[in-house]
């Protein structure tokens, strides 16, 4: 008995020495019930068999709670990244290289009056963006108690959201651009030029915190796929065979009376995870399906019950070039600090402003700031976030007036109803310029638009039926920590056979006379989990030329669904 005793003592002692296990990383769970804080009655989230979430709420606050907490557990990764990209905080997690490009980006974000701000967008806008966070909380607080795996691989805590962050104006900044053509029309110093860009430029590891664990899914391996041939990715640059960018990269929409709205996105390169997201919101007062930013509330391009509308760039003169004193009295100096990731002390630096707009760059020698006025600045210059006026509107006169919100960025809006009115109308904060000087802003109503034109039909971008390429190729969609040999076969998606036409990732048709027959694209898929069978599922379709539909009658959801997910209120 004694020698019993003795033996199981020790393994008590063992035991208790013995290093709790690591918790496994967090996947979404898209079936069963989950409590949420932030709810206030349960809300239904059907997934379709291509991973698009119906979400069913008994209330907008509800709704958008739900959207935030759907898109996280798809794409928190993706949506984390992008706000520290937009917001300049990159140096944080990723060191010192970014520090230039994150001085920069904060130097173009709005700095005015936030009430302003707010009911430009429409008076329920703050409240919306203020549920949408809400959501997207509940799930990171799921995500730092047990990171997923992406975050671990990074290595760094996903924070949590307010809502002033979908008010960022980085992205619409990029897609501005034209102060960098008034630089090179002036023949101003590179300098300048290279300042601006500094704006938003894309984020990169040069290592990884942790090793990537592989799973026995090797989606990059050539055998599994049969296209691949003799690829060559071992040292993490493909061969020549591989795209990384579209061939037909423009943007295009076309609608015709009594017939489908067809839409390609611009696209400038394949990316993993997509640029958009998939989602249909369901709610007294809302009924909309179609893509949005995963960062964004809402729906952007899509439909609801009475009305359909996509998009496509429209170029602008929003941005001017000034040559200022270096030293005038009027200029506004702040001062910030960025932390830096290796370093003890935040990097502090001083933004300067003068009656022209923000200083980004100056000669000491010439005595000479250059300053860059744009019309991003001013409230309501948010990319998007003006759409959630778009959802709701029933008619050709609602739908512009919902359409005079959007400042930001400049496009050109394409409509069609059930009625088969077809019209396009141009949207942009344009300034009226006198003697150099902005002295007010083109009305909505005097930009470019139409209604019922005689053709019957309304076309913008470039044509989306480019000839079929028998050499299309490879295409890799490539992930922002691709960057060993397991990485690239955790997380890349491909590389796969590019379809012969369309290239674009992004695109669909939308067919008012009856909603069920519409359909889209986003590849490579809806979720950014890699365990997920939605991370590529779409990818292999759209290398194969089809589309996946998109349910939108309560009976077509359900005889797609795929999974349902009830969450309800946290205790």
């Amino acid at each position: 008995m004694a020698l019993w005793l003795t033996s199981l003592c020790l393994c008590g002692s063992v035991a208790c020495t013995r290093k709790p296990e690591t918790p496994p990383p967090l996947t979404p769970q898209v079936s069963g019930t989950l409590a949420i804080a932030g709810l206030s009655a349960p809300v239904r989230v059907v997934r379709d068999h291509w991973g698009v979430p119906h979400i069913y709420a008994q209330s907008a606050g509800d709704l958008f709670a739900a959207q935030g907490f759907v898109q996280a557990e798809d794409r928190l990764f993706q949506m984390d990244l992008w706000r520290r990209s937009a917001q300049g905080r990159l140096s944080q997690v990723l060191g010192p290289n970014f520090i230039e490009r994150d001085a920069m980006t904060r130097r173009v974000q709005y700095r005015g009056d936030l009430e302003s701000e707010w009911a430009s967008y429409g008076s329920d806008t703050h409240a919306i963006a203020a549920a949408f966070v809400r959501g997207i909380n509940a799930w990171v607080t799921l995500a730092r108690e047990r990171r997923p795996e992406a975050f671990v691989v990074a290595g760094w805590s996903p924070e949590f959201w307010t809502a002033t962050d979908v008010l960022n104006r980085t992205d619409a900044f990029v897609e501005s651009g034209d102060a960098v053509d008034e630089v090179r029309r002036a023949r101003l110093s590179d300098v300048v030029a290279d300042a601006i860009r500094r704006v938003g430029t894309a984020p990169f590891l040069v290592s990884l915190a942790a090793p990537v664990v592989e799973s026995g899914h090797t989606e990059s391996k050539a055998a599994d796929r049969g296209h691949a041939g003799d690829l060559d990715v071992r040292a993490g640059v493909a061969s020549d065979r591989v795209r990384r960018q579209p061939i037909h990269a423009d943007g295009y929409v076309s609608a015709a009376r009594g017939a489908a709205l067809v839409f390609r996105e611009a696209h400038p390169a394949f990316d993993n995870p997509a640029r958009r997201y998939l989602v249909h919101l369901h709610a007294p007062g809302w009924n909309v399906i179609g893509a949005t930013r995963p960062w964004l509330p809402g729906v952007a391009i899509g439909h609801n019950d009475r009305v359909a509308w996509a998009m496509t760039p429209f170029t602008a003169d929003t941005e001017d070039m000034y040559v200022e004193p270096l030293h005038a009295a009027t200029r506004t100096l702040v001062d910030d600090v960025i932390v830096v990731k290796g370093r003890e002390k935040p990097f502090a630096f001083v933004s300067e402003y003068g009656p022209h707009g923000v200083i980004v760059a100056s000669d000491r020698q010439q005595n000479q700031a250059f300053a860059v006025r744009w019309s991003g600045t001013e409230p309501g210059a948010a990319p998007e976030l003006a759409a959630l006026a778009l959802d709701r509107t029933e008619n050709w006169t609602g739908f512009r007036a919902a359409l005079a919100r959007w400042k930001m960025p400049a496009r050109q809006v394409v409509y069609a109803d059930v009625d088969g009115n077809v019209g396009v109308q141009t949207a942009a904060l344009i300034p009226i310029r006198r003697g150099g000087e902005w002295r007010g802003w083109i009305a909505p109503e005097d930009l470019p638009h139409a209604f019922n034109p005689p053709s019957g039909s309304v076309i913008v971008g470039v044509d989306a039926s480019p000839s079929p390429r028998a050499d299309a190729g490879l295409v890799l969609f490539a992930h922002v920590l691709g960057i060993t040999d397991a990485a690239r076969r955790r997380f890349d998606v491909g590389p796969l056979a590019a379809p012969g036409g369309d290239d674009s990732p992004v695109h669909g048709s939308l067919d008012p006379k009856q909603w069920d027959r519409s359909r889209a694209m986003v590849a490579p898929g809806e979720s950014a989990s890699p365990g997920s069978p939605h991370v590529r599922d779409l990818a292999q379709l759209w290398s194969e030329g089809r589309d996946i539909p998109l349910p939108f009658t309560d009976a077509e959801v359900a005889s797609n669904a795929a999974s349902t997910l009830m969450l309800v209120p946290k205790p």
